[in-house]
């Protein structure tokens, strides 16, 4: 299955057989073998702001994902879900929502330094412990009439040390926080929603976990998992 989100809504390329599809308040999209359907879907799911999401059946679902990528121009990024000693998640609050540090991955640059560098820029945090990578998520936007399709590869990392943190200001970025575990449920109810089904599963990790300092075990099948990508160039 992948899930390609517009915003607060989702695209689900998946099997014909998927569990999700019994629902009679589902809506189904056949592309057929016609590429355009695919641009076809897109301008329908962002001109009609009542389609929450469209499932979009298919015996060759992995295909199916490649040419719906191929669509768009295509951007990579990474960020972090970064927990410090007392199992709290650092936040960021960015055009009025909250969410996890990430950003672009800049020309030659590997995905993971990618993450790295852009958890230090947007919150001040350093000497960060990169940990295993949980899931990358897909989301597409229009900018400057162009279709664009982000991936972004989120890690998992973990922060020892005391630190102010500093929000980068000219990313519209207006507070960076540490954030209860307890006290997350009202940030999740703020954000985008392509993050809070795997942040939930993945802030359940103890505290013996990240004090031991031990490599996380993966939580969930349904996280869609990819190897990392070639550095890319300009885009």
């Amino acid at each position: 299955m992948h899930k390609i989100y517009l915003e607060r809504r989702c695209m689900i390329i998946c099997s014909p057989w998927e569990q999700a599809l019994s629902d009679p308040n589902s809506i189904e999209f056949h592309l057929g073998n016609n590429p355009d359907g695919i641009t076809a879907l897109v301008t329908m799911f962002e001109t009609s702001e009542t389609l929450a999401r469209i499932f979009i059946p298919t015996d060759e679902v992995d295909a199916t994902y490649k040419a719906f990528c191929s669509r768009f121009k295509e951007v990579n990024a990474a960020g972090g879900l970064v927990s410090n000693r007392r199992e709290d998640v650092l936040l960021i609050s960015r055009n009025g929502l909250w969410d996890l540090p990430k950003g672009h991955q800049e020309a030659g640059e590997d995905i993971k330094v990618t993450a790295l560098r852009e958890v230090q820029e947007e919150t001040g945090v350093g000497e960060l412990e990169l940990r295993d990578l949980i899931c990358i998520t897909d989301h597409c936007y229009k900018r400057d009439g162009i279709w664009h399709l982000k991936h972004t590869w989120w890690y998992d990392m973990l922060y020892t040390d005391p630190v102010n943190l500093t929000p980068q200001r000219d990313e519209d970025i207006t507070k960076a926080a540490w954030v209860a575990r307890s006290g997350l449920s009202p940030y999740l109810k703020n954000t985008y929603p392509s993050i809070v089904p795997w942040s939930i599963l993945r802030i359940r990790i103890t505290i013996n976990t990240l004090v031991q300092r031990k490599p996380i075990i993966q939580l969930s099948q349904c996280l869609i998992k990819r190897p990392c990508p070639p550095p890319l160039g300009l885009y």
